[in-house]
């Protein structure tokens, strides 16, 4: 027997050569599966990352993301640029991309055999301790008061009883499926038929409803809603009234949440009615779409209706978690517009079209899922850029065969996509408005908020966004690991690691201003991920032979099972039912005095610049012309888009400007440029240009 041969024995100990003299015993061999090197990977490319992350990410921000030398921003609006966090997130969102090519690197390696099992212990061990750590730093960390979270300076999201709650759900759920008479019976329960199909979607819409019913108001209702709601409604209604009296986003109007969206908003508003209880109908709509939209795309995943609403009833808890307010009356994601569904309706449906049309295996090519994508991008940058991000990263993950063609045909396709919503809202804008869009409209909000640091707040160094984030990166080297274990089975590899890079992307609006309830914001997309990674923890339990649940598979689910604990929130619908029957009077509403101020300023057809809040609607239901570019006076934080609203008025032929104090002065400003204060009416300061 040769040496060579003697290696490969199955035997161990103390072996001998040809020549009778001992030969140490070499340690046998694994070749990595797709699996194990995906742990590995993650083990190795912690440290670097952290590394570059503490010392490369000063260096970069004063590099890559120095704001102006001179801040255009007013100085009472406060700005505060972060170079340094903002590099380092960027540094961070590298990291399941240097993962993924890890893993790439060492599937199939030969290494000892003992190294796989360590890597995947120890990875395990390191994530959940990491986990656990996270959410404990949380309850202790002190945020301060420049946050302003209600009274408090600390806010820990979940209470102790939740993971209490999330841990027994996590074993009853690993015990149940550990039991094959169990789980047989489990599966006859979740078999898809009509009628369950049916109840299914049912009972979301039902549960959609009543959890809605909380962000409904009217014009009445309005005025004694959540202060937070109070704040941002004006934002809201003027942007879809300065689309209805016809400026139009991307030309003469300057939208912060949705730029395609207000179209089919200011469509509605002249259909139903111009009313508060209109917009919110319209918004209301679009967020069941967008539910509705997951909760098709789980079915298709799971395979079952009811499996799915098993897992959409948590997802829905947790997307409309509550930030502030007593339950009857309530801030969260529900009733914050700007988020559901300006924000999430284009994501959300993008994924259902993703799902759809990554199942069977299809010749068919993506340009218009990619020019759905791009609509989706334009729409809204902050959340649809990452949105036709992951998309495209959905598709290159489920190619068919990875090679230098194939990926080159996918690059060509997206460029036609995106070319195609191009020419979309090219041609939408020259039928409304008789332009073309000026496309660097879209970086307006983003580099004020972003570059410059309007509103920017220091994210902690530890946390639950941390949590989010491990998530995120877990779905995307999932996704890696099922793209070359499991290539034929497509559908999951393409919503896993859509959830994750779009995840990854929207995290650019937490890390901005790192607000603790902007953070809640997010949870969303975070119930879907965890949503996701059960469907693909359930089946491996039930796989296995021994179906003994994996320290990490019960990770995911008391994921789950701590999303679960969010629907003690449901309102009750008789406590929004009295809600709505309380109204505040006629006269005691910001509508009417706006417009008696307008009344007194200005006659029919008048040019105004009316920076009030409700003033575009104000100005609509009077026949003034309101030429003001933004929403209102809180939309410009730049002398840049003050500047912008005076040439607008002037080019009207428009000499007044009307508008309440803001949380900076512009009168020197403003008298700098012509313009002398008049009276004040209703506690607005006319100022009316001399020339």
């Amino acid at each position: 027997m040769s040496v060579e041969a003697s290696w490969s024995d199955a035997g161990g100990g103390r072996r001998t050569g040809a020549a009778g003299e001992p030969v140490r015993a070499r340690p046998s061999t694994h070749a990595l599966s797709a699996g194990e090197s995906a742990w590995l990977a993650a083990l190795v490319c912690v440290p670097p990352l952290l590394a570059a992350i503490v010392l490369l990410g000063p260096q970069l921000g004063r590099t890559l993301f120095a704001p102006p030398a001179v801040s255009r921003l007013w100085l009472g609006t406060y700005p505060h640029p972060e170079p340094t966090e903002t590099a380092r997130v960027a540094i961070a969102l590298l990291g399941p991309l240097f993962a993924t090519a890890g893993v790439l690197l060492l599937v199939r390696r030969a290494v000892p055999g003992l190294l796989p099992r360590l890597a995947v212990r120890l990875g395990q061990a390191r994530l959940i301790a990491f986990v656990v750590a996270c959410f404990a730093f949380q309850r202790s960390y002190d945020y301060g008061d420049a946050y302003l979270t209600n009274g408090s300076t600390r806010i820990s999201y979940f209470p102790l009883p939740s993971f209490a709650v999330a841990a027994a759900l996590a074993l009853l759920a690993a015990l149940a499926l550990h039991d094959r008479r169990l789980t047989a019976r489990l599966r006859a329960l979740a078999r898809e038929t009509r009628v369950r199909h049916g109840a299914s979607v049912a009972t979301a819409v039902v549960l959609l409803v009543v959890w809605l019913l909380s962000a409904y108001n009217t014009d009445g209702t309005v005025g004694i809603a959540h202060d937070a709601i109070q704040h941002h409604f004006g934002f809201w209604i003027d942007e879809a009234f300065a689309v209805v009296a016809g400026q139009a986003p991307l030309v003469d109007f300057h939208a912060q949440y949705g730029h395609v969206l207000l179209y089919l908003t200011a469509a509605g508003l002249l259909l139903l009615g111009p009313s508060m209880g209109a917009l919110a109908a319209i918004m209301l709509t679009g967020t069941l779409v967008a539910m509705l939209a997951v909760f098709a795309t789980l079915r298709r995943i799971a395979g079952s209706s009811i499996a799915a609403l098993a897992l959409f009833v948590p997802f829905m808890a947790t997307s409309f978690f509550l930030k502030l307010g007593p339950p009857d009356n309530r801030y969260s994601p529900a009733n914050l517009f700007s988020l559901f569904p300006m924000r999430y309706l284009g994501p959300y449906l993008l994924l259902w079209l993703v799902v759809r049309w990554t199942g069977p295996v299809t010749t068919r090519r993506p340009v218009l899922l990619l020019a759905a994508g791009g609509l989706v991008a334009i729409n809204n940058p902050e959340f649809g850029v990452p949105a036709l991000s992951a998309t495209i990263a959905a598709l290159l993950w489920t190619l068919p065969r990875w090679s230098v063609r194939t990926v080159a045909r996918l690059a060509g396709q997206v460029a036609i996509g995106v070319a195609a919503s191009v020419a979309g809202v090219c041609a939408l804008t020259l039928s409304v408005a008789g332009a073309l869009p000026r496309f660097e409209m879209l970086l307006t909000f983003p580099r004020i908020f972003g570059l410059e640091g309007f509103g920017a707040l220091a994210m902690p160094p530890f946390g639950t966004h941390l949590v989010l984030y491990v998530t995120f990166c877990a779905s995307i080297l999932l996704a890696t690991v099922r793209a070359i274990s499991a290539p034929h089975d497509r559908m999951l590899t393409a919503a896993l690691v859509w959830a994750g890079v779009f995840g990854l992307g929207t995290g650019g609006y937490f890390s901005g201003r790192s607000h603790p309830h902007v953070l809640v914001d997010l949870f969303s997309v975070w119930g879907l991920t965890i949503a996701l990674l059960a469907v693909f923890s359930v089946r491996r339990i039930v796989a296995r032979p021994t179906r003994w649940a994996a320290p990490v598979e019960l990770l995911v689910l008391g994921g789950v099972g701590l999303m679960a604990c969010s629907l003690v929130q449901l309102p009750t619908p008789w406590s929004q039912i009295e809600r709505l029957q309380r109204s505040q009077p006629v006269e005691a509403r910001s509508l009417t005095a706006v417009k008696r101020t307008l009344r007194a300023l200005a006659v029919p057809g008048e040019p105004l610049a009316v920076l009030l809040k409700e003033g575009h609607r104000a100005a609509w239901e009077l026949r003034i012309r309101d030429v003001t570019p933004y929403a209102n006076a809180d939309s410009m934080m730049s002398y840049a888009q003050w500047q912008e609203t005076v040439d607008a008025l002037r080019r009207a032929g428009g000499t007044q400007i009307v508008l309440s104090r803001v949380g900076y002065d512009p009168t020197e400003w403003l008298l700098e440029r012509g313009f002398t204060f008049g009276r004040s009416v209703d506690g607005a300061i006319e100022m009316v240009a001399t020339r």
